[in-house]
């Protein structure tokens, strides 16, 4: 979180300043943001936890799993928004010696499909269509979760 030093900012405190690649930690939710309002409030979270070797099936299990309905399985879009700041993700990630986000020959599952037997997933050079059957070491699953204003 990015703060301002300003004396008016150290008495009232600093409850925006987000950026995206930013971890975030607040009542009891963690994630990195990959969203913010015009005034720097996080509205979008990935999720700092991940599983890999899953069909497009079991991703949607396993995030059900974590047993908070507000976590879910990215959209295209939102799997794209969170791809345009995967450098910055994956600094936070490293720095929190946790898996890192879209390196390698990853892919990531998202809640859209593209036909009956397809669903878009994300990869390092993109969003495209697989299978949902899918479901080598490459294939992964992290959760979004977005957040109300206050």
């Amino acid at each position: 979180m990015l703060c301002l030093a300003a004396s008016a900012l150290l008495f009232a405190g600093c409850s925006s300043g987000y950026e995206p690649g930013d971890y975030y930690r607040h009542d009891g939710v963690k994630g990195i943001v990959i969203q913010t309002d015009d005034e720097g409030n996080a509205r979008l979270l990935l999720s700092i936890d991940e599983v890999s070797h899953v069909d497009s099936d079991s991703a949607l299990q396993w995030i059900a799993s974590l047993g908070d309905t507000a976590w879910k399985l990215p959209t295209k879009e939102q799997m794209a928004v969170a791809r345009k700041y995967r450098s910055a993700i994956n600094i936070t990630l490293r720095n929190k010696n946790l898996p890192t986000f879209l390196t390698d020959h990853t892919f990531y599952w998202t809640s859209t499909p593209c036909s009956e037997s397809h669903v878009y997933a994300c990869g390092p050079d993109g969003i495209r269509c697989y299978f949902k059957t899918n479901s080598s070491p490459y294939y992964r699953a992290r959760a979004v979760r977005k957040l109300e204003t206050r």
